[in-house]
């Protein structure tokens, strides 16, 4: 769960959807995570296992499309392991190129470069040859003060994670090292890192930032 809503941030960030570039640290909160509880896959899986009258839908299954990422097609995988009698749409499937088109993007860059306006009297257009100094400098930076999600926003992360496993995979596998023990070590390192942000406004209102953007007037 906690790579997925990361992974869906990044989306909305990279695609235009947060304009306004509001950090992770302040986009997650715990009004965030309940509402896309309800879009993740545990949902979902509840939802058809449960049916409409509460009885229950027959054959649901569940696919990790992380346990080959170089060679995973969804297309593939649905119409030959999962649909019934279904040979032609199968070689069909089989017969198409995977395409890739998400590519990453250096979003803490993005943000820096929208955030420096509100913290220094420089003005730049968007071709301004002198970003390319900027981001020789941004890219130099190799210690610099992260802000992180409140302790409270962190444990409900990981309790909502924790039940998607439980649900999710099954209970030799949540039990085993790969399972519960992984994902908690896993969230463990990247609750200090990857769902950092950098604290841009302590970054450029440093003498450092300040004189260099003024040498650059």
């Amino acid at each position: 769960f906690y790579d997925w809503v990361i992974s869906w941030y990044n989306q909305l960030t990279k695609t235009g959807w947060n304009n306004g570039y509001i950090p992770f640290e302040q986009w997650c909160n715990m009004a965030t995570l309940e509402r896309y509880k309800k879009e993740h896959s545990i949902a979902t899986y509840k939802h058809y296992m449960n049916g409409a009258n509460g009885g229950g839908v027959f054959n649901v299954s569940v696919v990790n499309m992380h346990e080959d990422p170089d060679h995973y097609d969804s297309d593939m995988r649905f119409a030959c392991d999962h649909l019934d009698n279904a040979p032609h749409s199968c070689e069909l499937a089989k017969s198409k190129v995977s395409s890739h088109n998400n590519g990453s993007v250096d979003l803490t860059w993005k943000m820096f470069r929208h955030k420096l306006k509100n913290h220094h009297s420089i003005h730049l257009s968007q071709s301004d040859e002198r970003w390319v100094q900027i981001e020789t400098k941004f890219n130099q930076m190799t210690d610099f003060p992260l802000l992180c999600l409140p302790n409270n926003v962190q444990d409900r992360m990981l309790a909502i994670s924790l039940e998607a496993e439980i649900t999710l995979t099954p209970e030799w596998w949540y039990n085993s090292k790969e399972g519960l023990e992984h994902l908690k070590a896993d969230f463990a390192e990247k609750i200090k890192s990857k769902f950092c942000t950098m604290d841009f406004a302590t970054v450029l209102r440093s003498p450092e930032w300040q004189n260099f953007l003024t040498g650059l007037q």
